[in-house]
């Protein structure tokens, strides 16, 4: 029991230090929910019977307000909100819990209840009362024009703070103009910030924040000794343009493009070769590509220009951001499926370059943002041109899957051949059958079977077979032979390596608005074009073209496009991934129902730095980082939690916890495990169904040891670890992951095999090194190892007495190593044994999991 003793005297109590999620977030999630699932479906299901505008209470109850669903109707209230099993409403769309059944003239979809239930356990956030308020302040929430008086849609400022504010900051202290306003706005609040972080702490974060790795103990000593002033600036370089950069930040953007390596929903298949997007990622990120272009391949890299093959092919592969999406694949009508695969597109475009929540308006207008109906159906007129699906044999037969094209100077008429293989080997079976049954009749000389085959299926007899004048032997020989290259045709081609691209249709076509977003009732033909809100510019489209080569560039069009809201946008993801929060908290939305940004002009000189820089990501870092508010110390002080409690004007730096991936790579990296080899796909043995179910009994690995943005990311079935510790849900577009704070990552660091193994090996490395030397030695070296060159006395003190008691501890009966619940072979050594305890609890402990 002494390790669980120890493990609670090092894992500090943490909710002091769990980054607080918005407060906001709950409900906007809500919201965002009801808009887009629940209004439709009460106004094409309910309102008939159940609303004020079609004069009609049927059972008492309105449904076209929250006060109507609070008040109820003749059975008493219809909702509960929280506690979907309890609310009528939910008990009769069910249609067997309850002697009421709605609607009355049939069922609805599966997933129309699920998304009740769901809009009833957030809490039924209903806005339809608050609908006349918002009208008081924008006499349309949906109108355009208006809406560009909201400030994400305004053109950007670069003004300083001496002009903006009409005061000097203190130049001693600010280093450029991301100081400066930031000492600005602490000044006016009465503030002051934070004194420079310690050396060691610092190049731990930024170490972390640059290339999700800690510090070798050496990289710390190294730096902490380097008295130059420009020993800060080179580290800053040497890791930025390191290879695990890209590794870092390319899994930020993989977020965004809700990136996996299976489809999920209905249909879990396998994508094979979503790699070659997430490697393509990586390297641009490595490589500084400008966002601009960046951002065009991904959504028309298929469309561009290109000098070589290899350059053809690298810009089909970015254009996979299109097509890792999920999608529903069966039981829906082919017409409904192109809508919604249009629709997941826009959501995710709209939220990762625009932070705007473009799929609310496609039922009605938006009630919040300046997007009416008709500018949704516009985009997605873009969208449907474009096919992101093809059918393709797997499982025995024909089915629609992700588009795939072959690679290389071959490759499409190699993948061509390789999918006519498959579509004729139905056929081509059949023909080997008739052929062999042929070949049988023929050696057993049964006349009447054999013409009968003949008659009916000509193409199975070899020529001459038929021929009574020749010799028996001959016709055998023939049908033989053809028997022989019948079986040899079925000898299914080599697979060239495939891309997931999209394409445009063979006739690109405008969009209809869908009335009440239902994809069978056609409204208004709309030309495509994008968001009117940001620009009046004509939105022409090449003849025969799908518009998405158009969009691409009008979203990085500074002047007349959606470029610089993409820079906010972009520049605000930057600084939250660096500074723990954005200067927009909601960074995936910059709507009316997200937040402002607490230092606005901020923001803009960010954007315009990125834009003036040519877009690069490198030279926006570089700023942020080289910038004396990143490099604070994380120690807060009594006036600035006063007066600034979530330090929304960062007097101080935020404490932030390691993601799950940097995480476990920290853990393989202290015990000599990590691997840093680049990987290409790590789903290679799983089966077309990429879950283990029926006779597929394969399931995903997490035992790579390469870093973790190589693992497997499959839809509905993630490694435990990145369940437990808040990573990205792949099926939507996530650029703020959750925050939380529960028991379970508690009890996977303390109970978890790969945390287990993690110690032994470190444990083993260090002991290895330093088998003739004294524990404190040991010690010392163990906790320098794992905590990135931190050194504490009463640390080791702590962890000498610890394995000094478990060493001469008796087994009382039991194994060796029992009570670390490992399952590898038992080992009899109870001095590695307590040595790899006391660095398990230190891998458990807070100053491990933490960045300062």
């Amino acid at each position: 029991m002494h390790w669980i003793v120890l493990l609670g005297c090092l894992v500090v109590c943490r909710s002091g230090w769990a980054s607080e999620v918005p407060a906001g977030d709950a409900s906007r999630e809500a919201v965002e929910h009801f808009e887009k699932h629940v209004r439709p479906l009460l106004i094409e299901h309910c309102y008939e019977c159940h609303s004020a505008d079609a004069g009609s209470r049927q059972g008492g109850l309105l449904l076209d307000s929250r006060a109507g669903w609070e008040a109820g109707g003749d059975s008493g209230p219809s909702i509960v909100p929280g506690d979907a099993d309890s609310s009528l409403l939910i008990q009769a769309v069910r249609y067997r819990e309850s002697d009421i059944q709605m609607p009355p003239d049939g069922e609805l979809e599966p997933h129309q209840i699920a998304h009740l239930e769901k809009w009833v356990r957030l809490g039924a956030m209903d806005p339809r009362d608050q609908d006349g308020a918002s009208n008081s302040k924008w006499n349309d929430p949906a109108d355009p024009i208006a809406g560009r008086e909201h400030w994400a849609f305004r053109p950007l400022s670069d003004a300083s703070p001496s002009e903006a504010l009409g005061r000097q900051v203190d130049p001693a202290w600010a280093r450029g103009k991301v100081d400066s306003w930031i000492l600005a706005t602490l000044e006016a609040s009465g503030l002051e910030p934070s004194p420079d972080a310690d050396r060691a702490v610092l190049i731990r974060r930024l170490s972390f924040q640059l290339l999700g790795l800690p510090p070798s103990p050496e990289e710390v000593e190294a730096f902490v000794a380097d008295e130059d002033p420009g020993a800060y600036q080179r580290l800053v370089d040497r890791l930025l343009g390191a290879p695990e950069f890209g590794r870092r930040w390319g899994r930020h953007w993989l977020d965004l493009a809700r990136y996996a390596d299976s489809n999920g929903l209905d249909e879990n298949f396998l994508y094979r070769e979503a790699w070659r997007y997430r490697n393509w990622v990586i390297d641009a990120f490595i490589d500084d590509m400008p966002l601009n272009e960046f951002q065009l391949q991904q959504i028309a890299g298929d469309l561009l220009p290109y000098e070589s093959i290899e350059q053809r092919d690298r810009q089909r592969i970015a254009s996979g951001f299109l097509v890792v999406g999920p999608k529903v694949l069966l039981g829906n009508d082919a017409r409904e499926r192109r809508m919604d695969v249009a629709d997941e597109q826009l959501d995710t475009i709209g939220k990762t370059f625009l932070a705007m929540t473009l799929g609310c308006a496609r039922c009605h207008d938006h009630k919040f943002d300046p997007i009416p109906t008709a500018d949704y159906y516009a985009l997605a007129g873009i969208f449907t041109s474009t096919e992101v699906l093809e059918t393709r044999y797997m499982l025995g037969q024909q089915r629609t899957m992700e588009q795939l094209v072959g690679l290389g100077p071959d490759g499409e008429q190699l993948d061509g051949a390789y999918e006519e293989f498959w579509r004729n080997q139905k056929a081509a079976n059949e023909k080997l059958k008739h052929a062999k049954d042929a070949l049988e009749h023929l050696k057993q000389d049964e006349r009447e079977s054999l013409d009968k085959v003949a008659s009916e299926h000509a193409d199975s007899i070899a020529e001459g077979v038929n021929d009574q004048s020749l010799a028996i032997d001959e016709r055998i020989k023939r049908q033989s032979l053809l028997v022989d290259e019948l079986a040899a045709a079925l000898v299914p081609p080599e697979i060239p390596p495939r891309a997931m691209i999209p394409c445009d249709q063979e006739s690109p076509a405008d969009e209809s608005i869908r009335l009440s977003g239902r994809y069978d009732r056609l409204g208004k033909l709309v030309p495509r074009g994008v968001l009117s809100v940001i620009s009046d510019a004509d939105f022409s489209i090449s003849d025969g073209q799908s518009g998405r080569l158009e969009l691409a560039r009008w979203l990085t069009d500074v002047d007349h496009g959606a470029g610089q809201l993409v820079a906010r946008v972009f520049a605000n993801r930057v600084w939250h991934h660096l500074m723990g929060r954005g200067l927009v908290r909601t960074v995936d939305n910059f709507g009316r129902t997200g937040e402002e940004p607490s230092h606005p002009e901020l923001l803009d000189h960010l954007a315009s730095e990125l834009i003036a820089s040519d877009w690069s990501i490198k030279s926006l870092i570089r700023t942020i980082v080289l910038s004396r508010v990143f490099t604070m110390s994380s120690e807060g002080n009594q006036l600035g939690i006063a007066v600034d409690p979530e330090n929304r004007l960062y007097w101080r730096a935020n404490r932030q916890r390691l993601d799950p991936e940097s995480l476990r790579d920290a853990m393989l990296l202290a015990g000599n495990q990590l691997d840093f080899a680049p990987v290409d796909s790590t789903v290679w043995y799983l089966g077309d169904q990429a879950t283990a179910v029926g006779s597929n009994q394969n399931r995903r690995r997490t035992d790579f040891p390469n870093r973790s943005v190589y693992l497997p990311v499959i839809r509905n079935d993630l490694p435990e670890l990145f369940q437990s510790f808040d990573f990205a849900d792949p099926h939507v577009t996530t650029g703020m992951r959750p925050q939380t704070m529960v028991a379970t990552q508690g009890f996977y660091l303390m109970n978890d095999e790969s945390v287990m193994s993690a110690a032994d090996a470190i444990a083993g490395a260090v002991l290895q090194e330093h088998s003739d030397r004294s524990p404190d030695v040991i010690a010392d070296e163990l906790i320098r190892r794992v905590l990135s060159g931190y050194q504490s006395p009463s640390l080791r003190d702590a962890l000498v007495a610890f394995v000094e008691s478990a060493s001469v501890e008796p087994s009382s009966g039991t194994e060796s190593g029992a009570c670390t619940g490992s399952k590898a072979e038992v080992n009899t050594d109870h001095r590695f044994r307590a040595w790899s305890t006391a660095c398990h609890a230190l891998l458990a402990s807070t100053r491990f999991q933490m960045v300062e």
